[in-house]
């Protein structure tokens, strides 16, 4: 019976960058209290990636830990099976280094007996399948009002950053007028500006290609500052609106999340 995993004391532990926002917050709230309907056998916990982030919250009386320090506490306090789940949109340093954190774990002798790593929300083939069906569905209605939908990603140097040209294939397979561009790396808002121009484009919404509706969406791309991508888009001659719904707020979106977690854990708990 003990290898069915009977009476183990079990946790799950969620990671992702973080926010500062408080509005923010609250979705990674909704995000643990659905985990938690999931996996009511297991402790929920939270942790952020970003330094920067549990700092700024520390000073406002908020201890959220690094991945590093809430799976220690996990072993310290005597858990025997640990699920950690990123909620990152794409495989990228983050969740490379949380990864490389969990397998480290579970190696020393005082850390946790076994540790399962949830994949981020695009690692496979189905999984871009499954989301640009998601987000078709989600923004058919404003496709209604609109030429286009934008989503602004992140970007990142890393190599996984092709998740985001990837992921336009699907939508042009679909022959969704779906554009994705993101703030650090190809494609560029630039360079979507130019397609959408090219393919006829006049009206469009912006949405965010994020987890949560932080200072991202608040600042970088709602702001009132000339740099900002609503300033930006109507610029460029652009009609625009917002929708800033986060994917984080999409339940089917957060049942991706859901679904990487008990596939991690029925693949090597039974």
């Amino acid at each position: 019976m003990q290898g069915l995993g009977i009476n183990k004391k079990k946790a799950l532990l969620l990671c992702a960058f973080g926010t500062t926002i408080g509005e923010a917050g609250k979705t990674y709230d909704k995000i643990a209290e659905r985990f938690a309907l999931e996996f009511p056998e297991h402790e929920v916990r939270r942790a952020y990636s970003s330094s920067i982030v549990r700092e700024k919250l520390l000073l406002q009386g908020l201890d959220i830990p690094s991945p590093a320090r809430a799976i220690a506490q996990f072993a310290d306090d005597g858990y025997e099976e640990l699920i950690v789940q990123s909620l990152h949109v794409i495989a990228g340093k983050e969740y490379s280094d949380i990864s490389m954190t969990a397998k480290a774990m579970e190696a020393i002798p005082k850390g946790l007996p076994k540790i399962y790593m949830g994949e981020p929300l695009l690692w496979q083939h189905h999984d871009y399948q499954r989301l640009a069906q998601i987000l078709i569905k989600y923004t058919k209605n404003l496709l209604l009002q609109n030429d286009a939908i934008l989503l602004m990603g992140h970007g990142t140097n890393h190599p996984s950053n092709i998740s985001y040209a990837g992921l336009q294939r699907y939508f042009q397979k679909e022959k969704a007028a779906i554009y994705v561009a993101t703030m650090e790396a190809f494609p560029l808002l630039e360079d979507i500006c130019t397609e959408m121009k090219d393919e006829g484009v006049k009206k469009l919404c912006l949405l965010p290609f994020l987890t949560v509706a932080g200072g991202h969406v608040t600042i970088d791309m709602a702001g009132a500052q000339q740099t900002s991508w609503m300033s930006l888009l109507k610029n460029e001659g652009f009609v625009v609106t917002m929708y800033s719904t986060p994917l984080g707020e999409i339940p089917e979106v957060v049942n991706m999340w859901i679904d990487k977690a008990k596939q991690a854990y029925s693949k090597e708990s039974r």
